[in-house]
């Protein structure tokens, strides 16, 4: 299958650059409102518009092409992909074990009353958060790959 065929144009970059940028200015006034006005009904809107900004610009910024986007550059994708995998699994793996074996509570700061590592596992914050990560993750790697490629001469 022909990677070149699944990806965005390489306008989409620069769009998904500007909608981090939006999201980022949003989190700033976001910050603001917080400390000025303290309303929570703003301050969750808030934060879905820059969760949903985060997502959005992530998608664009990662499954665009590149200026020049050959051969080489379509499996250093398919690398960073792989890598990616590898990496989130074994960090969810770790994560599982850490709570189901409740070794957190080995940890002073996580053993105090009403603390629940359980309930962070499952909150909508983990499950918000875990694609940005990953979508950071493979952009990441994938940026490092080709940097490290273009540095020994070989794009």
């Amino acid at each position: 299958m022909n990677n070149k065929s699944i990806l965005m144009p390489h306008k989409c970059q620069t769009a998904g650059w500007c909608l981090f940028l939006s999201a980022m200015l949003t989190w700033v006034a976001k910050v603001i409102v917080t400390y000025l006005a303290f309303d929570i009904d703003v301050t969750w809107y808030m934060a879905k518009t820059i969760h949903f900004l985060l997502l959005f610009s992530l998608f664009f910024i990662a499954f665009s092409k590149e200026k020049v986007e050959d051969e080489m550059i379509s499996s250093l994708r398919l690398k960073a992909v792989g890598i990616t995998g590898y990496v989130f699994f074994i960090v969810f793996i770790l994560l599982s074990m850490i709570i189901e074996l409740r070794l957190y509570t080995l940890v002073p700061m996580f053993n105090r009353d009403g603390f629940d590592m359980l309930k962070l596992y499952l909150s909508e914050f983990f499950l918000i958060m875990l694609p940005v990560l990953i979508g950071t993750l493979y952009y990441t790697i994938f940026r490092v790959i080709l940097g490290r490629s273009r540095k020994e001469g070989n794009i």
